[in-house]
């Protein structure tokens, strides 16, 4: 099912935080409320104890080749690798926000946001709100609810040790 590269990617994972990943998935958007901003998305991945939320460097391409211009070269030079880990028992809440709240929270700072109601799941873009101590961060990730299930059962799993 996955190639060679992928399962040494997902191993070394497992070896950094000590056991194996019971989350992962992907953000196609990702932002820090006074933070980190990434268009073209983030990996996550959990072992139930850690979140860790990471980016690669993503060159341009058009019909499948890299770009070689300077532009390209400068914007690789300049890229700095993400790497967050958040303690799972530190997230005190995940909940679904639409995107025009989260934009408003990333400008002013007021990340005291009403959740996407009814109609707004239906016709506006929505992202995943994730509140942890002071940070506070938003996700655009394929599906909200088995994220805030794993979280969910993660801090469960943690309050019954």
């Amino acid at each position: 099912m996955y190639d060679e590269e992928t399962l040494e990617f997902i191993k070394e994972r497992e070896e950094k935080l000590g056991g194996p990943l019971l989350l992962r998935t992907y953000a196609t958007w990702f932002a820090e409320v006074g933070g980190e901003r990434r268009e073209f998305g983030v990996f996550m991945y959990s072992d139930g104890n850690t979140l860790v939320i990471e980016d690669f460097f993503r060159p341009a391409k058009v019909l499948g080749y890299e770009l070689e211009t300077k532009r390209e070269k400068a914007r690789k030079k300049e890229y700095r690798k993400m790497e967050i880990l958040l303690p799972v028992k530190d997230i005190s809440e995940v909940q679904l926000v639409t995107k025009g709240r989260a934009e408003e929270a990333l400008k002013t700072g007021n990340v005291d946001i009403k959740a996407a109601g009814g109609m707004s799941k239906l016709f506006s873009r929505t992202f995943t709100m994730i509140k942890a101590g002071e940070r506070t961060f938003f996700f655009e990730i394929p599906d909200h609810k088995a994220f805030k299930n794993d979280i969910n059962k993660f801090k469960n799993k943690e309050n019954t040790q």
